[in-house]
């Protein structure tokens, strides 16, 4: 069993049954730019931030990589901080507190295995998605990217798939993803954060649901928290 809280935007945590993890984290909307201003609010709590084994970050750009708040969580909870080096060399914490995880690496870390996947989003210069399981449940953050034929390559029971258009997949785009992938569980991320990734959610659910899938869609809420049993 894993519980999946959602926060808004791609912020997620993962809690396993013996470690937590959260994939990732923005925070701090202060640092917005002016011409993006955010509609949805981050909706997390600092009980929600306790425990936290690992800190995954997909990319380097702001509404996924949230320094202060990363560096800040993973002191107090002696959180393992998990990117592509470029973004490690970033991140102001001791080097027991970080490694490095390149497109095509595992690594097995606190009680789970952790793979870097590939993304494509053409505005970043090192994007990834990642794998995260133990025994039983893989979840797959997708991160931003757009469609790829390199989804048949990922094996997962949870797939958490961007949305929004405008530099990731749209709707469109994530039913492809989704009938590529065949997980379990899909839930749509990245979209409605700001007027620039406007899209609906529940038209990603309809459009699987109409379709020869099993797959089950949950359009969570900023700060709502979810069981998924296999």
């Amino acid at each position: 069993m894993v519980k999946l809280s959602y926060f808004g935007h791609s912020f997620f945590k993962l809690a396993f049954p013996k470690s937590n993890v959260i994939i990732d984290p923005f925070m701090d909307y202060s640092s917005v730019p002016d011409n993006l201003k955010p509609v949805l609010p981050c909706k997390v709590k600092d009980k929600d931030l306790t425990d936290i084994a690992l800190i995954l970050i997909s990319h380097d750009h702001f509404d996924h990589f949230d320094k202060k708040a990363i560096q800040d969580i993973a002191l107090k909870n002696n959180s393992l901080v998990v990117a592509h080096p470029s973004i490690l060399d970033d991140v102001s914490l001791p080097n027991n507190m970080k490694r490095a995880l390149e497109v095509g690496k595992t690594a097995k870390l606190r009680n789970l295995t952790i793979s870097a996947v590939p993304a494509q989003h053409r505005q970043s210069f090192c994007p990834v998605g990642f794998l995260v399981g133990d025994d039983n449940t893989v979840a797959y953050h997708a991160g931003d990217t757009d469609l790829l034929n390199r989804f048949k390559e990922i094996n997962a029971d949870i797939a958490l798939l961007p949305i929004g258009g405008n530099m990731t997949m749209d709707v469109v785009d994530a039913v492809r993803a989704t009938k590529i992938i065949k997980p379990s569980l899909a839930i749509p991320m990245h979209y409605n954060t700001f007027p620039v990734i406007k899209q609906d959610p529940h038209e990603f659910r309809k459009r699987i649901e109409k379709s020869v899938l099993k797959t089950k869609v949950e359009v969570m809420k900023p700060g709502q928290t979810i069981e998924f049993n296999k």
